[in-house]
């Protein structure tokens, strides 16, 4: 017997905050992840006062039941990551279960692991009853999925690889390797502490006197950017950094098409958008060892990885980069063969897609 088509919609919960979480949905859904089912994106968070966020988190709710109740969707896609998210996404679990609507859990937080294990019991149960409730669960590294086996006992934990959008894709194709009297250098993500900016900062202050050739780095990213450039300059470095803040769409493309590096020097992460944007758009990679980044940029063919919170290793990586002939290029083409054979869209997307008919 056929399942009723119209009970086969697919529910999308995350986040309108800008930042990974927000991408990957969106390519989700631009590379056909829902295709051939009806889908609804429901907002539970954005970047807004407490009381907004409550109200956002209500409604959101209710906008799930609604959708359940009116059999339009079967499915729930959950995005989330950790701290307040943990307690929306067990009040959407459990609304889920209460109607008989399957449930993938999609774990993206960097500081899951660490905010869990210093954690209160109310919290470690919250975290315990989303992943053991869920259908299936996501993780964006074979870590995460070692972890999540350690506090779970849900037997359906699959490693889903991030992709970013197709449209960078195009950016290696046309990239010119030669490289210019300027190095640019280049730093997306969230101006902040736990992106390693600061790291960043005193490596270059380090770096400034012994580096061959010239440099700039671009800051792209919401967050601390006033006090990031506060810093700069009582450092003497604004010949070193530009700090534009939030970018996206075309200047974000430009911006990735004119560079020959990307940084990212981390202290948490699950397995960054960014990197997986410059090794498809043939950036070589600078970043650090922690969570999913090492399953990508196994060994030094495809980037070059330190440890959190070294600003002088940090530093020695950027001269190497700049001072080794065709390092940049070499790193450049051996990640974009990685990206194509396990981060494009075409190598997940079915994985995917296998998984949601299943369910459905």
């Amino acid at each position: 017997m056929k399942k009723n088509v119209q009970h086969k919609g697919v529910a999308i919960i995350g986040t309108r905050e800008r930042g990974g979480i927000s991408a990957v949905i969106e390519n989700y859904i631009q590379a056909g992840v829902y295709d051939g089912y009806k889908h609804y994106f429901i907002a539970s968070h954005d970047e807004v006062g407490i009381s907004k966020r409550l109200a956002l988190a209500l409604g959101s709710l209710l906008s799930l039941m609604t959708l359940i109740v009116l059999r339009k969707v079967s499915l729930c896609h959950l995005h989330g990551s950790y701290r307040g998210s943990i307690y929306r996404k067990a009040l959407f679990v459990f609304v889920c279960r209460l109607f008989g609507c399957k449930v993938i859990f999609h774990l993206h937080g960097s500081e899951f692991a660490k905010t869990y294990d210093n954690a209160w019991k109310l919290y470690q149960h919250m975290v315990g009853y989303v992943l053991n409730r869920s259908d299936s669960i996501f993780v964006l590294s074979k870590y995460w999925k070692d972890y999540v086996k350690s506090i779970s006992n849900n037997p359906n934990i699959r490693v889903i690889n991030n992709f970013p959008s197709p449209v960078f894709e195009d950016i290696y194709d046309k990239r010119d390797f030669s490289r210019a009297e300027t190095t640019e250098l280049l730093f997306l993500g969230y101006i902040g502490q736990r992106k390693g900016i600061y790291d960043l900062v005193e490596a270059v202050s380090l770096l400034k006197v012994h580096v061959k050739k010239s440099f700039c780095i671009t800051v792209g990213g919401n967050g601390e950017a006033d006090i990031l450039r506060k810093l700069i300059t009582e450092k003497g470095l604004d010949d070193y950094f530009k700090v534009i803040g939030w970018i996206s769409g075309e200047q974000k493309y430009e911006l990735m098409k004119q560079s020959h590096l990307l940084l990212l020097p981390s202290h948490n992460e699950g397995l960054p958008i960014a990197i997986l944007e410059a090794l498809s758009s043939g950036l070589a990679v600078l970043s650090t060892k922690v969570g999913g980044i090492p399953d990508a940029i196994q060994d030094e063919r495809y980037g070059l990885l330190v440890e959190p919170g070294q600003p002088k290793e940090l530093a020695n990586a950027i001269s190497r980069y700049l001072d080794t002939d065709d390092l940049i290029e070499t790193v450049a083409r051996n990640a974009r063969k990685l990206y194509d054979m396990k981060y494009s869209s075409k190598a997940n997307v079915k994985l995917i897609r296998n998984v949601i008919n299943d369910l459905i």
